[in-house]
């Protein structure tokens, strides 16, 4: 009989940690997981975006102001790797501007704070802006020039 409450115990922890990890506000998800991006350059320039998911090219489209480019997976617990990185770039006063940045990446932290079911992106003028699900405002998160990060080794040590 003990066995059998044992069992049952260790049952329920189990699936009340399951359970709250479909919960984004105790800091855990699991689930549909959306990576939206918006076009909120302040001078209404188009931007280009080109996309990948896990090395998939996802197509390259151009992004009037105000328009999105979205993006849905479904995150199993860590079972999987899985990421999406986009090169973007627009023209700013006659100057290219340029940069390839990882907006998800379910091994670490890409963002200060971490996204759960919406990584909401906006690009400005001086960079990226996270949505921040929890608080419910936009922070600042990445500037325009490319994250070494990101680069081959060979190109950092050039730079």
């Amino acid at each position: 009989m003990s066995s059998l409450k044992l069992s049952v115990g260790i049952l329920g922890i189990f699936l009340v940690a399951l359970l709250t990890r479909f919960e984004p506000s105790l800091g855990l998800y699991i689930g549909r997981r959306h990576v939206n991006i918006v076009n909120k350059l302040e001078n209404h320039e188009t931007l280009t975006i080109r996309c990948w998911q896990n090395s998939d090219d996802m197509g390259t489209r151009n992004l009037k102001y105000n328009d999105e480019f979205k993006s849905a997976f479904t995150d199993l617990f860590s079972f999987q790797h899985m990421n999406i990185e986009c090169d973007m770039e627009f023209e700013d006063g006659g100057t290219r501007r340029k940069g390839h940045f990882l907006l998800y990446d379910s091994s670490f932290d890409v963002r200060t704070r971490e996204c759960y079911k919406w990584c909401n992106w906006a690009v400005g003028t001086y960079g990226l802006y996270a949505y921040d699900e929890i608080d419910n405002k936009w922070d600042y998160e990445l500037p325009w020039s490319s994250d070494l990060r990101f680069q081959p080794k060979a190109a950092q040590s050039s730079t």
